[in-house]
């Protein structure tokens, strides 16, 4: 993608050296869901869905519902592995959801980093390559792990400023994510039902 490699360079020239990141309040987010859309295109194809995301620690439930007529995926998992439900009843197994999503969807989505980045934070388990911080000291852009993100607007969550739209992109997919409610700290898990009405 020539916009993806533009926008690379360009990152890159601003970000010669890396001072260590300093801490960031999302980072403290231990429990947390939200609601939005996410669109995901490559150069010959596209789809967009709502999603519903509930994160306790490890665990998690993420729910994508598809335009009318494709039906929703459901992906619970937690450090012991992932399980991913699909509209037609199938039901796969996988150690993370990265691997369910190249193998049965052949997307490339990297649900464990993004626990991480939909905070506006670096994912713990390797160093940025890049990053840059905005006059707010957030993140502005990030490179991590292959991918490209922009940090395009935050929103203030009970005193902790969260990402309200970003902007992953790595040389074969640009994925949109648009925020629409975040609820931080919730007591429990309470279902898709009552978080999306």
């Amino acid at each position: 993608m020539r916009c993806f490699l533009f926008i690379l360079v360009v990152f890159l020239s601003a970000c010669v050296s890396l001072p260590k990141l300093p801490p960031l309040p999302a980072s403290q987010l231990d429990s947390w869901r939200l609601k939005g859309r996410i669109a995901i295109s490559t150069d010959s194809e596209s789809w967009t869905a709502s999603v519903y995301w509930q994160q306790q620690g490890s665990a998690y439930q993420l729910r994508l519902n598809m335009p009318i007529g494709q039906g929703a995926l459901l992906l619970e998992g937690d450090e012991k592995g992932v399980i991913m439900r699909t509209a037609d009843n199938q039901t796969y197994k996988a150690a993370n959801a990265d691997t369910l999503m190249a193998d049965v969807l052949k997307l490339e989505m990297p649900v464990t980093d993004l626990q991480f980045w939909i905070r506006g934070i670096p994912a713990p388990h390797s160093s940025p390559d890049r990053y840059l911080l905005n006059d707010k000291k957030q993140l502005r852009h990030l490179q991590q792990e292959g991918w490209f993100i922009t940090y395009l607007h935050y929103v203030n969550v009970e005193g902790i400023a969260l990402p309200k739209r970003m902007l992953l992109e790595n040389q074969s997919f640009k994925v949109k994510i648009a925020i629409l409610e975040w609820e931080i700290n919730p007591a429990k898990f309470a279902g898709y039902d009552r978080f999306i009405n």
